[in-house]
């Protein structure tokens, strides 16, 4: 009898269905007369609790730290307990003479199943079959190539250490800060982790960065040139002697009104013609990551929010595939099951109108590059969009537009360019022209936010029928004066793109390097930190407590600056994740084994928590035992002390109140204690209207100081 355990139910059921045979259900597994069929539901085990491996991890204290929580010791988590009794007894039962390890092909699959195995006290050889498709045919040629589950131990090694490192590193980096922080009157925990630290340095630096612009110009030069026939307006390209900004960019006037003087009125010919047909492929279909950047964008809504909608529509309505895939490839099998699927689709009103041949097969479908998962696509199963909240029709309708497009031709187009030559100066032109809408016709591309510097565009009919001969002349050179603008701050989903490439916000070459080297097979990655299932829940959670969100834009909290102040670079910066990729290889190639991984971060952890400190936190006056928390500052009015109240914050002598929330905006603890020290604050954000709705922007101004009496100071705004 064999015992083949899956990463969770949709799996185990389709490798029942592949075995064949007569399988009885059961709770909690599948049985046949020559095989058992079960599964976990991802993790269905966790590390017990620091205070279970040493009593004295129950107090948090600098003293205990690092928390010496390795080798990992299991326990059933609380809300797959059944299960995991259920998978013990299997795992356990006298007639079961091998186990076949059905996680899924990637290291953290291997990680889930092995977690069990150790948990149940397996003694049964092990074998290991790999499913990246689950169509039938697929799953039955992964079941029929059983292989040592030896062979994967490296894998395991690579994901158990990742797993029992983050969390010595989370529980005792944050112990570390937290137990600092509150020995200075703060009364909350300040989260610190291998990924959501990061991801809090990318937010706090852009927003650094926003706030530190400084207003400066650059130009750009564009020359009205005859010649011959021919009327064209074109770019100067600027050469490298020019005085330029980071991005390339002339930063110094007096340089390029040179330029337009010297090219003004001069001889001109045309140097280098092209004229070039370009095809624009449908793009891929969905991953997750992409998926939750586009629902972010067009929707509003956030990662998790979306990820929990592709959950309904897989659980609920089985109308999509697994849904929290990395991956954006479809397989072969996928490929020869797509008229089944495409025709099922356009039996439904909303995508009858589809333009598809399902002959035609798009750069998706290539199993070579299929992962652990496919892309997501709708299944046969078409749900009654009727039945569906607004929200999940928005996400199902795009997800399966995107799985439609795959059938449709690309978008054709023409494309002319020409050089110029003007008195030593060179310029460029472009023109286009659409030859075939293709799929685009159906499913429009969302637009690109335009360029400060955009190159001007001529008819295509004039620098098309340029021949490389002409001669002409400059007639005038145009100078434009344009202002730099500072980096954008980033939303949902700008943030998610910057967690999957990363690499691209690093300046260390090396660290640069290694990040790159760890998704050098993932085309849609440069440089990834967390996983397609964990990032909605990382930002969650930052928002909890470090960052906030104002008109769609993540703002660092208070909290959030202080932290990121406090820790170092190798905290707030990715290069955890990329040094422990260099040790993840020694470890799956077995160059180094677990204990010596955790024993070096021991000690690293050990220098990070040395000298630890914490400054410019809210915090409040420490009340004796039983009373209510007190605000740093005292009554402007008869100088007792305010106590901190949920809905208010009052003078203990006088009617002196302040209300932490103002026409619908929350107040910080520190923007009430400045506008109580200095009698205004700095100019805050998001207001709201409770007459007309619309949100604006203030400074409050503390109107009278016996009552606590407040207004607002609008800021002079610049022309």
């Amino acid at each position: 009898m064999k015992l083949y355990i899956a990463e969770k139910p949709s799996v185990a059921k389709d490798i029942a269905e592949a075995l064949g045979g007569n399988f009885s259900r059961h709770d909690g597994y599948l049985e046949s007369s020559n095989a058992v069929v079960s599964w976990c539901v991802g993790h269905v085990v966790e590390s017990i609790p620091p205070e279970s491996y040493n009593p004295a991890y129950k107090n948090w204290s600098i003293d205990t730290l690092p928390l010496q929580l390795f080798p990992v010791r299991y326990q059933a988590k609380e809300n797959t307990a059944k299960q995991v009794s259920i998978l013990k007894t299997l795992i356990n039962r006298s007639d079961i003479k091998t186990i076949i390890h059905a996680g899924d092909p990637d290291d953290e699959g291997q990680l889930l199943v092995e977690e069990i195995l150790q948990f149940s006290g397996n003694r049964h050889p092990v074998k290991r079959v790999l499913i990246n498709d689950n169509t039938i045919p697929a799953v039955q040629k992964a079941l029929s190539n059983e292989r040592n589950n030896n062979e994967f131990q490296g894998l395991y090694r690579k994901a158990l250490a990742r797993s029992a490192a983050d969390a010595i590193y989370g529980f005792s980096m944050t112990r570390a800060y937290t137990v600092t922080a509150q020995k200075s009157g703060f009364k909350g925990v300040l989260p610190v982790g291998r990924v959501q630290t990061p991801t809090l340095g990318l937010v706090v630096r852009r927003w650094k960065a926003n706030k530190s612009h400084s207003k400066s110009f650059f130009y750009t030069l564009d020359g009205d040139f005859n010649l011959g026939e021919a009327s064209i307006t074109a770019r100067l390209m600027t050469p490298e002697d020019a005085p330029v900004d980071d991005k390339g960019r002339v930063i110094q006037r007096s340089w390029i009104d040179g330029v337009a003087s010297t090219v003004t009125g001069s001889s001109a010919k045309v140097t280098v013609v092209a004229v070039k047909q370009r095809e624009r492929a449908p793009a891929l279909p969905f991953n997750l990551n992409k998926l939750q950047q586009q629902m972010s964008r067009q929707h509003g809504l956030s990662a998790a929010r979306t990820l929990e909608i592709t959950q309904h529509l897989r659980e609920k309505y089985r109308a999509i595939t697994y849904n929290r895939s990395d991956c954006s490839y479809l397989s072969d099998e996928q490929f020869a099951e797509a008229p089944d699927v495409v025709a099922a689709l356009k039996a439904s009103p909303e995508f009858a109108d589809a333009p598809v041949d399902t002959t035609r097969r798009s750069k998706a479908f290539d199993s070579a590059k299929v992962k652990a998962h496919t892309g997501i696509i709708p299944t046969r199963s078409i749900p009654a969009l009727s039945s569906m909240t607004a929200d999940e029709q928005n996400v199902y309708l795009a997800i399966a537009k995107q799985y439609l497009i795959q059938f449709m031709p690309p978008y054709v187009f023409e494309e002319a360019s020409a050089t110029i030559e003007a008195n030593g100066h060179t310029f460029r032109t472009r023109a286009s022209r659409e030859l075939d809408k293709g799929w685009e016709g159906y499913l429009k591309p969302a637009k690109e936010a335009p360029s400060d510097d955009d190159e001007p565009e001529s008819p295509f009919d004039v620098v098309s029928k340029l021949t490389g001969e002409e001669t002409g002349k400059c007639e005038s050179a145009n100078v434009s004066e344009k202002e730099t603008t500072p980096p954008k701050l980033f939303d949902e989903a700008s943030l998610l793109n910057a967690m999957t490439r990363i690499a691209d916000y690093v300046d260390n070459p090396e660290i640069k390097a290694l990040l790159k080297e760890k998704d050098k097979d993932d085309s849609q990655a440069n440089g990834s930190i967390g996983t397609e299932a964990t990032r909605a829940t990382i930002i969650e959670n930052l928002k909890k407590r470090l960052i906030t969100v104002e008109k769609g834009k993540l703002i660092p909290t208070e909290t959030g600056l202080a932290l990121y102040d406090a820790l170092p670079d190798i905290a707030t910066l990715p290069d955890m994740t990329a040094l422990w990729f260099s040790k993840q290889q020694l470890l799956e190639s077995g160059d180094m084994d677990v204990e010596t991984f955790i024993n070096d971060l021991y000690g690293d952890i050990t220098t990070l928590v040395a000298d630890v400190k914490v400054d410019n936190l809210p915090v409040t006056r420490t009340a004796p035992e039983g009373q209510a928390e007190r605000l740093s500052v005292l009554c402007p009015g008869c100088g007792k002390e305010i106590i901190v109240r949920p809905k208010i914050c009052a003078c203990t002598g006088c009617e002196f109140k302040i209300w932490p929330v103002v026409m619908q905006k929350k107040l910080t603890t520190k923007q009430i204690e400045t506008l109580i020290k200095k009698g205004k604050t700095g100019e805050i954000k998001g207001f709201t209207s409770n007459k007309t709705g619309k949100t604006f922007d203030a400074i409050l101004v503390l109107k009278d100081s016996k009552t606590g009496a407040v207004g607002f100071e609008f800021p002079h705004k610049k022309d």
